[in-house]
């Protein structure tokens, strides 16, 4: 059995029935090319962190009870000078034009101000429809300024700065982009020379960037991928046919996953539109380390079918082996609770071992059909390109280096890993939502702006939901009421608290304000104004806090201590449910969740495949000498979070799962390669001299051309796509010298102080 389990077998049916391999390939490709047209955006950012832990239920909850407590879309208006009356004009003429789009629900805005109700009477609005008496009247502007619903959150001090909350229904992704942007439209033509500056954020401009950022990203990646891989194929090769035969590969194989995802019901998110590009250039390195192979047999005077032969037999099995490592990385990530994660395994685990599928069938038949030209040329032996010659040159070092000091080097590398680990163990979990949008987004300016001026852009929301028997307007609904919103307003972080107690202050206080917010609560009196923190059906209560931008580290201990507090609560009440809900502390308390399994599920499948590394290559040695190479690459793009990013995200321990995955692969050709020397009966320094030489240019270009793939990320406006791409790189470059310089040394170490009895044999056989 070989180290492929003998699947590298499928190249030689391709060689021996090149037709109907490429008649079958020709057969699926444009079903598989229809779908892959057909693949939808998803941008929901609450879907990164989604499972079904509680909170999600709650946060689902929490629209449902209270549809209008987070607006799909907050349209952020300033100033230099505070409101005149133009202005408020100006900013009353925006709310009537937003509120009569088609598809606009509600508009929320300090205009939404209205005074206590009376008995069942309906509230009546503080702004008069005359702006001028409004303008002039400090005492109206006061009342508006400390209403408890537009205080810090509709409406700065300074009346510089205004949001309105505005809550759409639209039918899919694109009405909804089209009703975004007939509201900016609305915006920017209403508030033309008005000396008034409109901008857009909320959760509808940050799904519309998404989906733009998106598509953009799938357009970029795979196209400059393609460029990229092709160039770096021309420069090793300089062959157009050998260009062809890895093109082609590629092509299909990236074809065939966006029809599988199509088919399988797979939306491109924003992990799933990184799985194009890693296959693409999976399959451009099997395409080139398989050509190396034939071309390197062809000059040495083989016909061309048997160089094929010897390619897939001797290559073959180090290819199969590198997909399967790399394939169950992806799928380490299928058993997260979170689908987000679990889809992208899923996606990346069934494209690789597509990618193989696909690589086998079409390298031999292109190879047997296209490269026959090159294989009736003379060739000479000697390398005499510049850029093969350079590259022959750096192994050479290498092969040197680890000849005059093995021992030193291994020992290197182990102080390398041990200290890359430990500055990575003092990564911190750092998700922040803001982390989601560009730079340079309007979205993004907008929230910021919200931060300086208000409360907060993040809103913390508390759900009491009281048993269905419970009265809501009794003295012990308001204590409770009460006393989570002492605790809200203890935490510094927080501001603009609103609640019912908010309410009961602005009724009066005392018992004038306890009585008046009774009979708001009563069933049988409740009006509309109740609607907004109240659900009387579902005796659900909500009260909420708006916050500044922070850290999952930050907010993590915030959010413990309000459990605590909140569970003295529930104990003191005995069907009462306390839930802590909204999008940013329910993304950054799963956040925190998701990076402690990422880090859990990427150290089983790092610990699973060294040990099928031993497996595969038939040697407990093998899999010990591949641990130190290995974890190198780790330890350094630890280390640059540490340094550069100051923490951890989910992206980047993905990226970690990626990266190993592919980065292995470098070991496995090592180790594929001395292993045939060493059966050849080479001693132990001679197969490491000449592993380095016959592995390291396929192992540096295939690398390169890997890293220049992926890095195409780094072309993305998203950050967090951005920084998947740094960590991969970093990764698969760290893998080079990990690879070339750490792994024969251990080799060699491990050979002088454990060798094994055959291949002393060997040794004594050939000398």
């Amino acid at each position: 059995m070989t180290a492929g389990f003998g699947l590298e077998k499928l190249g030689l049916i391709s060689l021996r029935h090149p037709w109907i391999c490429l008649l079958l390939v020709a057969l699926i490709t444009p079903i598989m090319a229809y779908g892959a047209s057909q693949l939808r955006y998803s941008s929901d950012v609450r879907e990164i962190f989604r499972s079904d832990d509680p909170a999600f239920q709650q946060l689902d909850l929490l629209d449902e009870r209270f549809p209008y407590s987070q607006p799909d879309l907050q349209i952020i208006v300033d100033s230099d000078t505070p409101f005149d009356l133009d202005d408020l004009t100006a900013l009353r003429t925006l709310v009537e034009k937003v509120e009569k789009t088609n598809g606009v629900t509600g508009v929320l805005s300090f205009f939404s101000a209205v005074r206590a109700p009376e008995g069942d009477e309906e509230p009546t609005p503080i702004i008069p429809e005359d702006l001028s008496q409004f303008a002039d009247s400090q005492a109206l502007r006061d009342e508006v300024m400390h209403h408890p619903i537009v205080e810090e959150k509709f409406l700065s001090k300074d009346w510089r700065f205004a949001l309105l909350g505005v809550s759409l229904h639209s039918e899919g992704q694109e009405a909804e982009r089209q009703l975004v942007d007939t509201i900016r439209t609305t915006v920017n033509s209403t508030l033309a020379d008005t000396g008034l500056t409109g901008r857009l954020t909320g959760v509808a401009v940050i799904r519309d960037r998404i989906v733009s950022a998106l598509a953009r990203d799938q357009r970029t990646f795979g196209l400059v991928a393609l460029v990229v891989g092709l160039g770096l194929c021309w420069l090793f090769l300089r062959r157009v046919s050998f260009m062809i035969v890895a093109a082609i590969p590629a092509a299909i194989a990236i074809t065939w996953l966006r029809g599988g995802m199509w088919l399988f019901g797979q939306d491109i998110n924003l992990l799933t539109g990184i799985a194009p590009t890693i296959i693409l250039v999976i399959v451009l390195s099997d395409c080139l380390h398989l050509l190396f192979a034939i071309r390197r047999a062809v000059i040495e005077g083989e016909t061309l079918e048997a160089a094929i032969e010897r390619a897939v037999n001797r290559v073959g099995p180090a290819c199969v082996l590198t997909s399967l490592t790399t394939a169950l990385a992806m799928a380490s990530l299928i058993w997260m609770p979170h689908s987000f994660i679990a889809h992208f395994g899923i996606t990346t685990a069934a494209a690789t071992a597509l990618a193989l599928v696909v690589t086998l069938m079409l390298v031999p038949a292109l190879s047997a059909i296209l490269l026959r030209g090159f294989a009736k040329e003379q060739h000479e032996k000697q390398e005499t390109d510049p850029v093969r010659k350079g590259i022959n040159s750096l192994c050479s070092v290498a092969a040197s280096a680890v000849a005059a000091a093995p021992r030193a080097i291994a020992l290197i590398g182990l102080v390398l890993v041990a200290a890359g680990f430990w500055v990575h163990t003092r990564n911190e979990p750092q998700y922040s939502y803001m982390s989601n949008l560009p730079p340079d987004s309007e979205a993004l300016a907008a929230i910021q702006r919200v931060h300086d001026k208000l409360a907060g852009a993040n809103i913390l929301e508390v759900l009491l939901n009281w048993p269905p028997k419970h009265a809501l307007n009794s003295f012990r609904t308001l204590e409770v009421i009460r006393e989570v919103h002492d605790i809200l307003e203890s935490e510094p972080e927080f501001g603009a608290i609103t609640s019912p107690h908010t309410v009961e202050e602005w009724l009066g206080g005392g018992d004038e304000g306890e009585d008046r917010l009774a009979a708001i609560l009563d069933s049988e009196t409740g009006n509309s104004f109740a609607s907004s923190f109240v659900a009387i059906d579902e005796k659900s209560i909500r009260i909420s806090a708006r916050f500044q931008d922070l850290k999952s580290a930050e907010l993590e201990p915030i959010l413990d201590r309000l459990k605590n507090r909140f569970a003295d609560i529930e104990r003191a009440n005995p069907g009462l449910e306390i839930a802590v809900t909204g999008i940013v502390p329910v993304s950054s308390r799963a956040s925190h969740t998701m990076i402690k399994q990422l880090n859990r599920s990427l150290i089983i499948a790092i610990g699973t495949i060294l040990i099928l590394i031993g497996i595969g290559m038939r040697s407990v040695r093998a899999g010990l000498a591949s641990v130190l190479p290995n974890l190198f690459p780790i330890a350094m793009g630890g280390a640059y979070l540490y340094f550069v990013e100051g923490g951890l995200e989910f992206t980047s321990l993905v990226a970690f799962s990626v990266g190993f995955g592919i980065a292995v692969d470098s070991t496995i050709h090592f180790l594929n390669r001395y292993r045939l020397e060493r059966s050849d009966g080479r001693p132990v320094n001679d197969a490491l001299q000449r592993s380095i030489m016959m592995v390291g240019p396929v192992v540096i270009m295939s690398t390169v051309l890997i890293a220049s793939g992926i890095g195409t990320t780094l072309l993305s406006s998203l950050p967090m796509v951005q920084l998947y791409g740094t960590i991969v790189v970093i990764v698969l470059l760290s893998a080079i010298i990990g690879t070339l310089l750490f792994l024969p040394a251990v080799m060699s170490t491990m050979e002088r102080y454990w060798p094994a009895r055959w291949k002393q044999k060997s040794e004594t056989q050939s000398a």
